[in-house]
């Protein structure tokens, strides 16, 4: 309750029993080097046995670092110490006094030199001699010189030695500083009236065998210069001091009744009545231990030698406890050291004693609660910081009742259940910030892990709360470098919260919304966009260009917790009705939807506020207002806001509903639920739609060109190809945005690729036109059109398609012969001249089906038709795809001149009439391939003709050695359907 000793009181006996029971006192006090030798010296000389010793001894400290304590210790000591059972920890009992001692305990702080401190009835004493006089002669000694004391004239050494009456005496005189600056304005000349007495009094005292006198004087030990509010009082005591000391030619002897080195101990010995040491030490080695695990991320003070014995003598306290209060609270001119240190401490054990944290395996700084009042007044009013209070309510900790301040809230949002370590953070912070000069001031990340973590708190959860600590502060340090500290003024982060709560939440949702039609565009490419629909009938229930619907469904309107059990019944309507009518749906296959979590909503519409607070800031006339490091990360925040808004959008709108056999909670209505891992989604927030169709992709719902498709027999099963046995292409397609069975397309590739395993299978016949083709053919080229066919292989059977029935032997031609009853007369009846015959007809040579097979029946009928050399080959090609394979192929055939024609018609949105006419070689045809390429992929409609002549140089023979490796040379870049005619080469004699 108590730590500012009162001397005068003590002598008196009327101070608490802490201090005046002479047991009770030693029992809380540590024997100090400085102590027991303050104690042997002065009882040597006042018992005789060490006449010798110095009888002037100056005490040397600063405020709280055990002067007074020392004093009464001093007191107790020559008044025998009886009752103390522990005296030979600080003296030789043989040196102890044994008779009376006259004592004059004389304190700045209770003079009065204006009033006069009241003796007795009708006594009052206006000077430090007038009181002396008293205490050691009583109303007589006070008569002798009541003059020097009414006139404040310093009596004369002689006059002084009367008052010892030849016993032992001791005078101590404590708190001269203050007396200096009570006299100095009642009497204009009592600076120098002092250093006259106090001449007068050394004098006295050195001439006197048994008489000592202890003064102190609160200075630094290493400029001698006064540290407190009383600097300059304390520079002219000391002067005083000083030039007694030269008259005399020799000086008091100094003492600190207390080293740097025993504060510790004199803490523990004042706090604690019991430690447990050999209890300590499994403790110490476990932080030993976790310091050395966690080296590459420690202060380098974690495994100083001198760590583990200072924390094995300071224990319960964490070596930084008390080196935080030494170096950093203790450079404030006002903190008392030891006085303070105990006023801090006792009230923080208390706290600890009665609310014991599982995790304090010690007592760090960090248990010092600031939130308790009587602390934290001792922190702000009694040290004169009260410019941190509104960053200490703010950021470190809020007075019960208060909202809670930013470490607080950390702490309750991201580690509920465990140690406040957010909190531990702060408030380590703020007591490395209480120190002078401002170069001090601080603490570096790897120290305040070390100071933070403990067997219970490893470091990387300290790093954690360090780094949203900084990221949520309003009071920290911002500028680049700056060790953690905090300051008076706001930083960025304040500034910018300022700025958000002037946002308009109208603002908020336009910009908001704005940003989500942008994230989940498809630009064209992906799946159609329909952005915040009321209800079904704002959902398309058509095929329009092709590319399956994304319903974004708003914020504020639909959302759902992180694992969805059942489905939102305004989901399902939307899945299952269409029309303001809400009849059935028809394309079923043919959405999906992107639903908001309803735990991060908030932080979504905080990145678009906070993106707006930021441009409100970036304003000419408010940038004016910053520092240069303020502009500069502003600035840096700005740049980076909209990749923080599109984590917040990726984050929050993370579920997918979407049609599939596998029911969310088993239900009957066929919608699935998968969400977007976020793990892929932070590195490239800003396209909703490519997380979406990866997602989708994953789960097998979602196919594009080059993913495998779903098995031909699934399919044929999930559509009525089942039943019918024999669908187009187009109903096929159609059926794929029915059947939530089947896979979402995102264009016709993986159903071609299906319809080609298909027919490979033997699953599926494929006819278009009068062509077919089954297992075993060479692949086709499939179209999707109401006029190319898929079968099942049963209804192929019965419908006589497959197999192919094999085709007639061509009947053998017949010999001319001469019409009956022979020739015209030639004259005389004679018979006539046989006429020759007329010429064979032209073999017909041409062939169609897929490229090679065709090729293959061409070079069949040349053969049967007697042809050995092939002059010319013409192909047509009606299907852009095979002409482009051709096209490949001829380009590269060097025995032939070949002549492209090209034939293109096209429709596209806006174009009414449009069409390419082209003949000439295949230099010339080539940009004209890629630029009909492109008008055909931007077109909805078209027709086309492609014919490939090739002229050979030399005619190119039927036989099989050389008529197989031109087919090969012809197909090797693959081929569709195709109409192939020859010319056959003129024979010799023909």
């Amino acid at each position: 309750e108590e730590f500012a000793a009162d001397l005068g009181s003590v002598t008196s006996g009327k101070e608490v029993k802490e201090y005046s029971d002479p047991a009770l006192f030693f029992q809380n006090t540590y024997p100090t080097r400085g102590l027991k030798a303050l104690l042997t010296t002065v009882c040597s000389r006042l018992s005789g046995v060490g006449g010798g010793l110095d009888s002037i001894i100056r005490l040397d400290t600063q405020f709280g670092g055990g002067k007074t304590h020392g004093l009464i210790a001093l007191i107790h000591a020559v008044r025998g110490m009886k009752g103390v059972s522990n005296a030979s920890e600080f003296v030789d009992p043989s040196l102890l006094p044994r008779g009376k001692v006259r004592i004059a305990a004389l304190t700045g702080e209770s003079a009065d030199p204006a009033n006069g401190l009241k003796l007795e009835a009708g006594l009052h004493a206006r000077s430090l001699w007038g009181e002396m006089a008293y205490q050691l002669a009583g109303r007589e000694g006070f008569e002798r010189i009541r003059q020097s004391d009414e006139q404040h004239i310093a009596p004369g050494d002689t006059t002084i030695a009367e008052l010892f009456g030849g016993e032992p005496t001791l005078i101590v005189i404590d708190e001269v500083a203050v007396y200096l600056r009570k006299v100095s304005a009642v009497f204009p000349d009592a600076t120098n009236q002092f250093a006259a007495f106090v001449h007068a009094l050394i004098k006295a005292v050195s001439s006197n065998p048994k008489v000592a006198l202890v003064f102190t004087l609160a200075v630094g030990s290493d400029d001698k210069q006064g540290k407190d509010a009383y600097k300059a009082e304390q520079s002219i005591a000391l002067r005083a001091f000083d030039e007694v000391d030269r008259v005399a030619a020799r000086k008091a002897t100094q003492l600190n009744p207390t080293e740097e080195d025993e504060t510790v101990n004199i803490i523990s010995r004042r706090l604690f009545s019991r430690i447990d040491l050999e209890a300590a030490r499994p403790v110490i080695e476990a932080y030993c231990d976790l310091w050395e695990r966690n080296r590459d991320s420690m202060s380098a003070q974690a495994f100083s030698p001198k760590t583990k014995e200072q924390f094995l003598a300071g224990y319960p306290l964490h070596p930084e406890t008390l080196n935080t209060l030494i170096q950093k609270t203790s450079s404030l001119s006002n903190f008392q050291r030891t006085r303070g240190m105990l006023r801090l401490l006792s009230r923080m054990v208390r706290q600890l004693w009665q609310t014991r944290p599982a995790d304090a395996h010690a007592i760090h700084p960090h248990h010092i609660d600031l939130a308790y009042e009587p602390i934290r007044n001792e922190l702000t009013t009694r040290l004169g910081q009260q410019m941190y209070a509104t960053a200490l309510a703010t950021d470190v900790a809020a007075v019960p009742g208060k909202s809670p301040a930013v470490a607080q809230r950390l702490d309750a949002d991201h580690f509920p259940g465990q140690p406040p370590v957010a909190l531990y953070v702060a408030t380590t912070i703020f007591l490395h910030t209480l120190a002078y000069p401002e170069s001090v001031q601080g603490i570096a990340y790897d120290h305040l892990r070390y100071s933070v973590c403990s067997p219970a708190i490893d470091p990387s959860f300290v790093e954690s709360a360090r780094k949203l600590f900084v990221a949520d502060s309003l009071y920290l340090d911002d500028r680049p470098g700056a060790p953690h500290r905090f300051r008076v003024e706001a930083n960025l982060t304040q500034m910018i919260r300022k700025a958000m709560d002037n946002v308009d939440a109208d603002e908020v949702r336009t910009q908001l919304n704005e940003r989500l039609r942008i994230l989940f565009d498809g630009r064209g490419q992906n799946l159609e966009l329909i952005a915040f629909p009321s209800g079904p009938y704002e959902v398309p229930d058509e095929i329009n260009d092709g590319r399956p619907y994304l319903v974004l469904l708003g914020y504020d309107a639909f959302a759902v917790s992180d694992e969805p059990t059942s489905l939102p019944a305004d989901i399902v309507r939307m899945f299952q009705k269409k029309g303001t009518k809400e009849e059935l749906r028809s394309y079923l296959n043919n959405l999906v939807f992107v639903v908001a979590d309803e735990r991060y909503r908030e932080d979504m519409k905080h990145a678009v506020r906070r993106k707006l607070a930021l441009a409100e800031l970036k304003q000419p006339e408010r940038m004016r207002e910053l520092a240069d490091h303020q502009q500069r990360k502003l600035n840096e925040d700005y740049g980076s806001s909209d990749f923080q808004i599109a984590q917040a959008v990726m984050q929050c709108y993370r579920h997918l509903f979407y049609p599939s056999q596998n029911a969310v909670g088993g239900g009957t209505v066929q919608l699935g639920h998968t969400a977007i891992e976020l793990a892929n989604v932070s590195s490239d927030p800003g396209n909703g739609q490519n997380h979406i169709r990866r997602t989708l992709r994953d789960q097998k719902k979602l196919l594009e060109s080059g993913d495998q498709p779903d098995a031909p027999g699934f399919v044929r099963d999930q559509t009525p190809l089942k039943t019918k046995g024999v669908i187009s292409t187009q109903e096929l397609r159609n059926e794929f945005r029915r059947a939530p069975k089947l896979s979402i397309l995102m264009d016709n590739g993986p159903l071609l690729n299906c319809i080609r395993q298909g027919i490979e299978a033997g699953v599926f016949v494929y006819k278009q036109g009068e062509l077919v083709w089954g297992k075993g053919d060479p692949m086709p080229s499939i179209t999707i059109s109401d006029n190319a066919f898929v079968y099942t292989l049963a209804e192929a059977n019965r419908a006589g398609l497959w197999p192919r029935p094999p085709k007639p032997e061509p009947e053998p031609s017949k010999p001319l012969l001469p019409p009956s009853g022979g020739g015209p007369s030639s004259g005389g009846g004679g018979v006539s001249a046989p006429q020759p015959p007329p010429p064979p007809p032209k073999p017909a040579l041409h062939a169609s089906g897929p490229l090679k097979q065709a090729l293959i029946e061409l070079f069949e009928i040349a053969r049967k038709s007697k042809v050995s050399a092939l002059q010319k080959i013409c192909f047509k090609l009606y299907e852009p795809s095979p002409a482009w394979m051709i096209h490949q192929a001829v380009a590269t055939f060097r025995d032939a001149t070949v002549t492209c024609q090209f034939s293109v018609q096209i429709e596209a949105e806006g174009i009414d009439a449009f069409q390419i006419e082209f003949t000439g070689n295949v230099a010339k045809a080539n940009p004209v391939k890629s630029f009909i390429d492109t008008q055909l992929r931007a077109g909805t409609n078209h027709s086309f003709e492609g014919q490939y002549t090739l002229s050979f140089a030399a005619p190119l023979p039927t036989t099989a050695d050389r008529a197989d490796p031109f087919i090969s040379a012809m197909t090797k870049y693959g081929g569709g359907e195709a109409f192939v005619e020859a010319d056959a080469a003129a024979q010799e004699g023909s």
